[in-house]
């Protein structure tokens, strides 16, 4: 595996013209060859918008998605099977921001030797259907089954596969972890009948509660409904499943972020210390949310240093 010690010392975020020397072409597979479970009939015509000037800055926010897809970032030249972090995007679970908080990320992966995969997920709600946590959850295991059945042809450790969100991708990329379902035997899918569990999971300002004093209505209802019940806003909350047996856990948050508070990550924090599960932080007073691994010339925007030196000991 690739050293980063060319990058310590220096901000480890870098224009993506940097990175593509050195990792091969992405592509995009689909999660399922047909009409992915639950999405019969839908009729939604998936939307791209680019807010970036879509040359040297590429920031698309995708919505009303589908067909769920990973775009597969491979590092060049590895001899031996690699890591994969399978990569959710935030986009408050209406959209997917594809690019800003998933392709910059695997990239940079890519580049130091780990398989970054970006997942296009179906949103919670489109503009003509609900489809709540169910679909994305359905969308999220089957990315990491997908990821071990294509193992040997990606050059993959099927031991090695864990999970990365961002803002409110948080709950999806880390439902797996607290919820793990290994595998399946008796599934007639042979994808579906791979573990979907995770040997890590990180996330850089993560939604990880769904607790009301924490998550807000507005997810709830998101996720749940318009009527969300206890048991499944007690589920969905990560914190309250932690394990001594539970992965290894990365959490990065601005403890002044408005748009998914800080005290996802620190209560998120707090169990897992009471449980003894190794969990590494990145904690700054100031950044606000929203930023990617780009360099906003703020003290958070180092998190992903922290993060790449932590994935490399996974």
């Amino acid at each position: 595996m690739k050293t980063l010690s060319f990058l310590l010392g220096t901000l480890l975020i870098l224009p993506t013209s940097l990175l593509a020397a050195d990792i091969k072409p992405p592509f995009e597979v689909r999660l399922w060859e047909s009409t992915a479970p639950g999405s019969e009939g839908v009729q939604d015509k998936e939307k791209v918008v680019e807010r970036g000037d879509g040359k040297t800055l590429i920031d698309r926010s995708i919505s009303d998605t589908v067909i769920p897809t990973l775009t597969v970032h491979l590092p060049n030249k590895q001899k031996e099977p690699t890591a994969a972090v399978v990569i959710v995007p935030g986009g408050g679970l209406t959209r997917a921001v594809i690019d800003k908080e998933g392709n910059d990320l695997a990239r940079l992966l890519s580049q130091a030797g780990i398989a970054g995969l970006v997942l296009k997920f179906r949103n919670a709600k489109t503009s003509t259907t609900f489809n709540g946590i169910e679909v994305m959850e359905a969308d999220i295991r089957r990315a990491i089954r997908l990821t071990r059945f294509h193992a040997s042809d990606w050059n993959i450790n099927p031991q090695r596969v864990g999970t990365f969100g961002f803002s409110a991708g948080g709950i999806v990329a880390v439902t797996p972890l607290i919820h793990p379902i290994g595998e399946r035997p008796d599934h007639q899918d042979r994808i579906d009948r791979l573990s979907s569990e995770v040997a890590f999971f990180g996330g850089a300002y993560p939604l990880l509660s769904m607790q009301t004093e924490v998550a807000g209505a507005g997810y709830q209802k998101l996720l749940f409904g318009e009527k969300p019940t206890k048991d499944q806003i007690n589920k969905y909350s990560a914190e309250l499943h932690i394990t001594p047996n539970i992965s290894p856990a990365f959490v990065a948050h601005a403890l002044d972020d408005k748009g998914v508070l800080a005290e996802n990550s620190l209560r998120f924090e707090s169990a897992c210390k009471k449980a003894g599960v190794r969990i590494r932080t990145f904690f700054r007073d100031t950044g606000g949310h929203g930023y990617g691994i780009r360099n906003m010339g703020d003290p958070i925007n180092q998190w992903v240093n922290s993060y790449m030196i932590w994935i490399q000991e996974q």
